[in-house]
């Protein structure tokens, strides 16, 4: 079992990204959304050279800012989101 945790500051949404045995990586299940705020485009050029792949490039997602989505080096469907 590995777990990372992603850090957040007091008042903000924190996560927690686990793996185990029984677990499987999905491309068609749960999109997760993860804050890339200010960052969008550092994290979607770093996707590639860390073993993802770019589904869909930076994209507006009308009031709610702006995403990508990606498969993310474990096979999971990943929306990065920045606004």
């Amino acid at each position: 079992m590995t777990i990372g945790i992603l850090p957040h500051n007091d008042g903000e949404v924190g996560a927690c990204l686990f793996t185990s045995a029984e677990e499987k990586p999905s491309e068609k299940g749960m999109m997760i959304y993860l804050n890339a705020s200010g960052r969008l485009d550092d994290a979607v050029s770093a996707v590639g050279p860390h073993g993802g792949k770019i589904v869909k490039p930076k994209h507006p997602i009308g009031p709610f800012g702006f995403r990508a989505i990606i498969i993310d080096s474990e096979g999971n469907r990943v929306a990065l989101h920045s606004d």
